[in-house]
């Protein structure tokens, strides 16, 4: 059986086409996904500032160490979550190293 030009053509454009479809459907998906991933850790980050000054209101202050205690997150997350509140004008640093604590401002 001999393929002529005009078949091998035919069949090198569908499988550019479905390649292609497969690509551009699969990046879409991704990036649906990811989407959805950054609003779902948005949320997440902004419930925790919430709890985060619930427990000021409740206890007064709070530690870089009591907000790891209280979610699992590492030292750097429980300072990024203070940074940003500081930032919001909604808290403020007290001292210095380990003695460090925030109050609501």
């Amino acid at each position: 059986m001999i393929i002529d030009m005009e078949t091998i053509v035919l069949i090198l454009i569908g499988v550019v086409g479905l390649t292609l479809g497969y690509v551009l459907g699969n990046h879409e998906a991704r990036r649906k996904a990811i989407d959805f991933v950054n609003t779902e850790q948005s949320a997440r980050k902004q419930n925790r500032k919430k709890m985060i000054m619930a427990e000021i209101d409740e206890k007064g202050k709070i530690t870089n160490d009591d907000v790891q205690d209280l979610f699992g997150v590492s030292h750097s997350t429980a300072t990024r979550y203070f940074d940003e509140l500081q930032e919001d004008g909604l808290v403020e640093e007290v001292g210095e190293g380990r003695g460090t604590y925030y109050e609501r401002v």
